[in-house]
Parts: structure tokens; sequence; C-alpha cells
């Protein structure tokens, strides 16, 4: 249970709040890309060193048709809310999670003193860390690996039954509890804790109601992700093609409809990830990292690392210290 003065700031009326039964109803235009842009930039919402962050939900308030370039988990801890999705009026009751993906338009009716909701903002770099969680296909991990790399993610979201489940509950409010009281390693703490929330709803399917347009292809394109993600190193187009009884054109047809790269291009993106992450957490040569990752080239590898990142392995290792 969140301890009294968390519950306490939470019930509490913003100035915003405030303003909105005084009448005075405008929209935060600051969050927004631009003045005349309808999505909300993760950048004005998260330091640059943050992936994560939970904000409460400001209410008496309607939001028109926006859209995020982020993630966004929708908590209801208290009451009700309902968005408008595709023209589908989509309530979520207490305990009940609603996960947006990227990009998703959707508008939000009012919302009463009673219902406290938070909003999960997540970057997809968080979902590097998520994705690597799931060891088997589920609703969750097709949605997040669309996420992480598709470029046709409008219109899809995953709403979670959970309201009598506990666990979930117990798990939110420990994320609540670590954001409002942050510990030293409050990055790492709120990744775990988000892996538990993940595991615990996929723990339980039959809670789950997906509109992730799953199609016969954009099944199969999930199992791609996947594939690279887990043998980025040795993998190849030849035998993933064979694991999966399909011919390799196929494959790359539906990689570069559903993502916008092709398949060495998404090799090359995770090979790169992994790349610096060795570079931030490892003190190996830069030769060990580029072996490490699946290159054996140190020229080839120097090229494609400036072409993506402006300057060499080397400096960025010493821009990251």
């Amino acid at each position: 249970m969140l301890k009294k003065e968390i519950l306490e700031d939470l019930i509490r009326l913003t100035e915003e709040e405030k303003n909105n039964l005084a009448g005075i109803k405008t929209i935060d235009r600051s969050i927004f890309l631009n003045a005349s842009s309808n999505i909300i930039d993760y950048h004005k919402l998260l330091s640059d060193d943050q992936s994560f962050t939970i904000r409460r939900h400001t209410r008496f308030q309607e939001y028109p048709c926006h859209r995020h370039n982020y993630l966004e988990f929708m908590y209801v801890y208290s009451g009700e809310m309902t968005h408008i999705i595709d023209h589908r009026k989509i309530t979520i009751h207490e305990g009940e999670l609603l996960l947006l993906n990227q990009n998703i338009e959707h508008s939000i009716l009012y919302t009463k003193e009673e219902d406290i909701i938070f909003n999960l903002i997540i970057k997809t770099d968080f979902l590097v860390f998520m994705a690597s969680l799931i060891e088997e296909e589920s609703e969750v991990f097709s949605f997040l690996f669309e996420a992480l790399y598709s470029n046709k993610n409008d219109g899809e979201y995953l709403l979670f039954k959970a309201g009598h489940n506990k666990e979930v509950k117990t798990i939110i409010e420990e994320l609540i509890q670590h954001v409002y009281e942050p510990t030293f390693h409050q990055s790492l703490t709120l990744k775990l804790t988000m892996g538990l929330l993940l595991t615990e709803l996929m723990n339980h399917p039959e809670d789950i109601e997906a509109y992730t347009g799953n199609s016969y292809e954009k099944i199969l394109s999930g199992t791609v992700l996947k594939y690279i993600d887990l043998h980025y190193q040795e993998g190849s187009l030849r035998d993933l093609a064979k694991s999966l009884h399909q011919p390799d054109y196929k494959i790359c047809k539906i990689i570069k409809k559903h993502t916008g790269f092709t398949f060495k291009q998404l090799v090359q993106k995770v090979r790169l990830r992994h790349a610096i992450r060795l570079l931030k957490t490892t003190h190996l040569s830069v030769v060990e990292v580029m072996e490490k990752v699946g290159y054996d080239n140190i020229t080839y590898f120097y090229k494609i690392f400036k072409d993506a990142y402006h300057m060499t392995p080397k400096q960025y290792r010493e821009n990251a210290k």
C-alpha cells in the first residue's frame, strides 16, 4: 500500500486542475513537438538520461485527438477513464491498464475527482531491456517488438483487465513509490519492477484484449525480430528462412514492409546497439567489442559506426565517460 503522504499528494489538486475547475481550461502546449503539432514529445517530459517515468493524469478536462512519440501505459488507480480510439470508446476501470503504441491517435474524455490515473511514459530504448526479458511469444512480446522496430504501429493497443489482480496493483504501487522516493539505483530498480509487471501481465493472457491487427505477416515479422535480437552475432537469413520453412525473399519482403528496413539493416542496428552497451559498460578494446557483436573487419565497423553516430567508437566511449 502507498504511504499516506504519497496518497495525499496524489489526491491534492494541482494548479492546472484548479484552473480547470474554475473554467480556465487550456492545454499545456509546452509538452508538444511544436505549437501547431498534436504530438506530445518525450523530450519535453524526460531528461536525456531517463527512459521511463510516471505522471499523474490531469483531471477535470477533456483531451482532444493527439499522439505520442513514446509508448504509454495508463493505469487506473481509482475511478475510470475513457479513450476514443479509431471511433471506438474504450473505458478502463479501477485496476486496469491500457498500453498505447507509439503514434496511436486518441482522445480522452473528462475525468472526475475520484479518477486517479497514472501515465507510465516509456521511451523505445527502454523496450530493449523489456524485450530481452521475454522468452516466449505472446501478445505482449509481439507488441513490444513491433513498437521497437516497426513503422506500422497506428491503431495498436492492449487492454489488460487486471482489476482483480492484487499482484499487479502491488507492483504498480512499488513503481509509483520508486518515482516519488528515488533510490540510489533508481533506473535499475524501475527496470526490474517493470519487468515484474510485464511478467505478471503475461501470466494471465485471459485478461488481455489485443487490438494489434495481428495478421499472419505481423506474427511472422515479430518472430523474425525476436530471432535477430537473439542471434545478431551469428544468425543469417538463410538459417532463419530454413527454420521458418519460408523462402528468404518472402521474409525480406515482409520485414521491409513492416519495419522499413532490410534484414541486414536490422541486424546492423541490433549489433551497433550492443556495441554501444559494451563501449559504455566494459573496458574491452574496440576490436574486442567489434568481434563480440559479430564483425571481423575493423575498417567496415568504423565506417558503419561513424555513419550511425557521427563519431568513432573511441570518441563515443570518451563522450560517454
